[in-house]
């Protein structure tokens, strides 16, 4: 076998690749025809061949293509059952049109070409005008529902909006979204915190104005989500239930501290023999009586360490309910803690078996108890209001 055959064969599958060759091989239609038509705009290289291949594959693959989006166009459109059938023949349309677009670079194509349409912008505006009218049609359907079924009025939002994003305000779409937006709206109230025997009403209250502002009640969580500080809440009451803005309240976030652990500051300690680690002459004796030598030990001490741990802990209960049944619909405690440590060390015995070692001091910034209390308070409300705002971040 010639020394070059490996080339020729690298330079052979190569040239059938980039022609398209390998797609149309195995049944990708539109991608043979735009690697094809990519092939025939590059220079012919020292091969003719390569340009000769890539026509052939574009013809074929392209006549495939066109017929198999055809056929799955007739099989949508008069598939009555499918929903939104025509925003799946629109997507086969603009495939068409891409497919189109790529086989007309090919200059030397137009002869068999002149028989396939150049364009597909009627059938595309026709086809956005049916899938509109689609979306139109079961917004509408969803509408005559808003006032009392909430998601019936966001599913009406969204396919109105749908339908514009087709045609540009069909029948007034935006119009009538903007109409069904308040009542596709989840209206949440933020209780006040719930008085405890853990804490006073004033820190009660403290925490409660705390949480309120890490939560940014004027930024709403989600698209379909408001949430509503106390205050924010009308007194008036209709048929037993809070009102905002003029709409139902639908459910309520509702939170209590429920466990309390002040200021606990204990310190400990433990003791632990330490050796030098080397030998030090600690004495000498006599051999025959006559002869001294060094008493060689290693010397000892006692290393004490205390530790000085001091923490506060606190739990919040944070609860969703249902403000017409009264049920708990979620259930989502906050556990904080807040520590303090401080080690030091002390020392009996020869320093030498300490081996360089330097003792630990302890620190001389102890947090106060309100200190510690502000910081616990601090990380509770922002770990509250996180729940609360990623609990409702979903399009509810």
């Amino acid at each position: 076998m010639s020394r070059y055959a490996p080339l020729l064969l690298l330079i052979a599958l190569l040239t059938g690749c980039s022609s398209g060759r390998t797609a149309l091989r195995h049944g990708h239609f539109d991608v043979a025809v735009k690697r094809a038509s990519q092939r025939l705009q590059q220079k012919p290289g020292l091969s003719k061949r390569g340009h000769g291949l890539a026509s052939d594959v574009l013809r074929q693959a392209f006549v495939l293509a066109y017929e198999q989006h055809q056929t799955t166009i007739r099989r949508l459109a008069t598939n009555t059952s499918q929903p939104f059938r025509w925003e799946a023949v629109l997507s086969s349309y603009n495939a068409l049109q891409k497919l189109t677009d790529d086989a007309r670079t090919c200059s030397a194509c137009a002869d068999w070409l002149a028989p396939y349409p150049a364009s597909y912008q009627d059938r595309l505006l026709e086809t956005r005008q049916l899938a509109a009218a689609d979306r139109y049609e079961r917004a509408e359907q969803a509408y005559a529902f808003r006032l009392t079924d909430r998601l019936a009025a966001k599913d009406a939002f969204v396919n109105y909006q749908k339908a514009a994003d087709w045609v540009p305000d069909y029948q007034q779409s935006r119009a009538r979204a903007d109409d069904a937006f308040p009542y596709a709206l989840l209206r949440v109230a933020i209780e006040p915190v719930s008085p405890s025997r853990e804490v006073s009403a004033g820190d009660n209250l403290a925490i409660q104005r705390l949480i309120l502002r890490k939560l940014s009640i004027n930024t709403p969580p989600s698209t379909f989500v408001r949430l509503y500080a106390p205050e924010q809440v009308q007194a008036s009451i209709v048929d037993g239930a809070p009102l905002a803005e003029g709409f139902p309240i639908h459910q309520a976030v509702r939170m209590q501290v429920v466990d309390y652990t002040p200021y606990n500051d204990v310190t400990t300690s433990s003791s632990t023999t330490v050796y030098s680690d080397k030998a030090y002459k600690v004495g000498e004796k006599k051999i025959n009586d006559s002869t001294k030598v060094d008493i060689l030990e290693k010397v000892k001490g006692t290393l004490t360490t205390f530790r000085r741990h001091i923490s506060a802990g606190m739990i919040m209960r944070v609860q969703g309910i249902d403000v017409g049944s009264g049920q708990v619909l979620w259930n989502n405690p906050v556990d904080e803690t807040r520590r303090w440590e401080t080690v030091w060390e002390t020392f009996s015995g020869d320093t030498r078996a300490l081996n360089g070692h330097s003792l630990a001091t302890a620190s001389l910034l102890v947090p106060s108890r309100w200190q510690l209390y502000d910081e616990l308070v601090d990380e509770l409300a922002y770990s509250a209001a996180h729940r609360i705002r990623t609990r409702y971040s979903r399009d509810e």
